[in-house]
Parts: structure tokens; C-alpha cells; sequence
């Protein structure tokens, strides 16, 4: 019974997404990979920067559940951006293939990008990732005084290696041998530090290298030098990474440094993909943090 009544709601959601004027234009800027869906003839719309994690590609397109809330957000009076910065389906795109080396800078091209927009607010967006795309959120609050709202989902409290779905084992192992500290994201043109793969490759799973203490919390996340209200959510049934157990890690690094802007953690008994469940609580953070005009 409960299998069915979610399924209406689930159908009635996605109606409302098709029924619902939400109006959809491409970045004009051919440096930039995104979409933006917002309400035409509506002025000084917030944005909200939706990122995906390691499937890569626009997360709106592919993902329904993001769809549905992003149409949402659209209604609300949001502006959603949804930004690809990696994307293996299409190589040719000016992004990188595989998520490794990812400028941080090309995220503050997009809020530059915002800022000549007539219909959009200006000097603050807030950012929105799940799994990878939390660990980018998270970074670019550290690195960003125009990130005024952070919801990482699932997310990680370290920097990370680069990723590859379509690498080798051949290639993985030439990798250790020959740029075992390949990153994930780059600043200034140099490598964000990370857990490199010389570090993770002695542990199995590999994410249990973050119980080596001493080894990775030079590369936590400088989360205390945000400017940012932050939302984690995580998952105690989490097996794709220890979501749960970062998210507390990450807690513990703001209450300790006296962090003096809204923080908070939720946690669900799910597993990693917990968007549909996490959602109520996301939507309140966000308005209640980063209200709508």
C-alpha cells in the first residue's frame, strides 16, 4: 500500500513538473556546460547552483527525483542552475572527461556568468551537490565568500583522488606508478591535496584509509573558512562511502573552530541515495537560510 500511494504522489509530482510554466535557457557562455530553468518575467531570482557527483553530466537531465525538485525550487521563486563540470558521455564539451583536475575556478566563471543576467540576484548563489557533488559544494564554500548557502548531500569531509568510471585496471595501476596524487579538483593550476590513490590503494575497502587519522586530516576540507549556512545530510546505511561518519567529522571541525553561521546535520536510515527522503528537510534549510524574494 505504501509502495502505491508513493507512486501517486511520485506520478502527480512529475505532472506538476510538465504542468508548471518553467521556463529553461542554455548558458550563452561556451566556457560554461549548464542549464538554467527559472520563472520568465520574474526579477532578482536567487540562484541555486545544483551539482552532480560521480556520473557526471547535467544531474537535472538525468536524474527525475532532481527534476521534480528542481521544478520546485523554480516555484518557490528559485532560479536553478544546473552545472555540468565533467562528463563522460560527451568528451568534446569544454570540461574534462573524467573528474579529474577540475578547476575550482570554473565555478566562479559560472557565478560570473550569474552576475550578467537581468533577471537573476547578483553577488550570492547557493550550491547544491550530492556524493562528489557535496565534496565540491563544501570546497568551493572554503574557497568562495559568494556561496551564502551550502547543502553538501551524502557528502565527504576529505578531498579526494580522481575518478574515472571507464578506467582500467592497467591504467589504474600506470597511474599509482606514475601521478599517484592525481586530483579530483585543481586551484590556482595546482592540485587540490587529496587522499591520493598511494594512500587509499592499501585499504580495503579504500575509504577505510580515513581511520588512518593522522595520515588524512591534512586533506579534511577547510570547511571552518566558509562564509556559508551549511546542510549536511547523510546515511547510516551509506555503502558507497561513509557519509554518516564524514558528516560528524565535519561537524566536529565547525563546532570546534566557533563556526558563526547556521550549521547542521541530518541523518536518515538509508542508503547513499537519499534525495527523496532527505528533500523536506532541504527545501526548509534552504528557505529558512536563503529565502526567496
Amino acid at each position: 500500500m505504501r509502495l502505491f500511494k508513493t507512486s501517486i504522489l511520485f506520478a502527480t509530482a512529475l505532472t506538476s513538473f510538465y504542468s508548471f510554466a518553467v521556463s529553461h535557457r542554455t548558458v550563452d557562455n561556451p566556457a560554461i556546460v549548464g542549464e538554467l530553468y527559472y520563472t520568465e518575467g520574474r526579477l532578482n531570482q536567487p540562484v541555486i547552483m545544483i551539482l552532480g557527483g560521480s556520473e557526471g553530466g547535467d544531474f537535472v537531465t538525468k536524474s527525475a527525483v532532481i527534476r521534480i525538485s528542481a521544478n520546485e525550487l523554480v516555484r518557490k521563486g528559485y532560479a536553478v542552475l544546473s552545472l555540468s563540470y565533467f562528463d563522460q558521455e560527451s568528451p568534446s564539451k569544454p570540461i574534462p572527461a573524467s573528474l579529474t583536475r577540475v578547476p575550482l575556478e570554473y565555478f566562479e566563471l559560472a557565478f560570473n556568468w550569474v552576475q550578467t543576467q537581468d533577471d537573476l540576484k547578483k553577488n550570492s548563489i547557493a550550491v547544491y551537490g550530492t556524493s562528489r557533488g557535496g565534496e565540491l559544494a563544501l570546497l568551493l564554500a572554503s574557497k568562495f565568500e559568494f556561496v551564502e548557502l551550502v547543502v553538501a548531500g551524502v557528502p565527504s569531509a576529505y578531498a579526494w583522488s580522481s575518478y574515472d568510471r571507464y578506467r582500467t585496471e592497467e591504467v589504474y595501476l600506470n597511474l599509482l606508478e606514475t601521478d599517484p596524487c592525481q586530483s579530483s579538483w585543481t586551484w590556482g593550476g595546482k592540485d587540490v591535496a587529496n587522499i591520493c590513490l598511494k594512500y587509499s590503494d592499501n585499504y580495503s575497502p579504500w575509504y577505510k584509509v580515513i581511520e588512518n587519522e593522522d595520515l588524512v586530516e591534512q586533506f579534511m576540507i577547510p570547511v571552518e573558512n566558509s562564509s556559508a549556512a551549511i546542510l549536511l545530510t547523510s546515511a547510516r546505511y551509506d555503502t558507497v562511502w561513509p557519509s554518516y561518519e564524514m558528516s560528524n567529522q565535519i561537524m566536529s571541525r565547525l563546532e570546534s573552530s566557533n563556526y558563526s553561521y547556521p550549521f547542521k546535520h541530518k541523518s536518515y536510515l538509508s542508503d547513499h541515495f537519499l534525495h527523496t527522503r532527505s528533500w523536506p528537510d532541504v527545501s526548509e534549510f534552504i528557505e529558512l537560510h536563503y529565502p526567496p524574494n
